[in-house]
């Protein structure tokens, strides 16, 4: 599932959000819960997993260049 920068357009607050395909009205924003926010485009990351056999795995995050 895609994570998406926002950006509040009454108070400037910038956040995250995981948007799922079933989700059909914006994201409210955590700091003044207003529903006014932009989708900022961002340099996305490459995400690599190592994962032992019968391990959850995480990931890293590094800047595309």
């Amino acid at each position: 599932m895609p994570i998406y920068e926002f950006e509040c357009k009454k108070c400037g607050h910038k956040f995250e959000r995981l948007i799922l395909p079933s989700d059909d009205k914006n994201p409210e924003c955590p700091q003044c819960k207003d529903t006014n926010v932009q989708k900022l485009m961002s340099a996305g990351c490459n995400v690599t997993l190592k994962v032992p056999a019968g391990y959850g795995g995480g990931g890293s995050c590094v800047p595309r260049g």
